[in-house]
């Protein structure tokens, strides 16, 4: 009897500990969606570059086509592209994250007024869909990989024909 209450209470135990261990894995991983979320409305898309310190490791990585290491080259992404798309405004269309990783669809909307990329302003509206992986460490963004259809945005401000 007394060794049936044992390992009852061995199972209850390392039941609980499971449970733990999921509501902690559960706890962080919705943590990291809502700063992939954060990041996204507020520094993207509002422009908010004094956040990035906050929310970017200081030894951050972007790994998307041409990016390099540092805060200041997400800092200066942002200006760029809210001097060129000044009424910028991004719709997160799916939002999930698994283990240390944050995955975010979304579609970026707005009217170039000013240079993207040497091309001078059209005035022409876009829209142009894009994903994003946020690796997050220690409740940071450390690294990204960042994939969005440039061509299109090239084709839609008239830099290049359509076809």
């Amino acid at each position: 009897m007394k060794s049936k209450i044992i390992a009852i209470a061995a199972g209850c135990f390392l039941l609980g500990s499971v449970l733990v261990g999921c509501s902690k894995r559960q706890s962080r991983i919705e943590y990291n969606v809502s700063l992939g979320r954060k990041v996204f409305q507020e520094i993207y898309g509002e422009g908010k570059v004094g956040l990035i310190d906050e929310l970017y490791a200081e030894d951050f990585v972007d790994d998307s086509p041409g990016g390099g290491k540092g805060r200041d080259l997400i800092k200066q992404a942002v200006e760029e592209f809210h001097r060129a798309f000044p009424d910028l405004r991004i719709e997160i269309e799916d939002a999930f994250g698994v283990d240390d990783k944050v995955v975010l669809r979304y579609t970026a909307h707005g009217t170039q007024t000013g240079t993207y990329y040497d091309i001078p302003a059209s005035g022409k509206t876009v829209a142009v869909r894009g994903i994003t992986i946020f690796e997050i460490v220690n409740r940071k963004i450390r690294t990204e990989w960042t994939e969005y259809d440039r061509l299109g945005v090239i084709r839609q401000i008239g830099a290049l024909p359509a076809n």
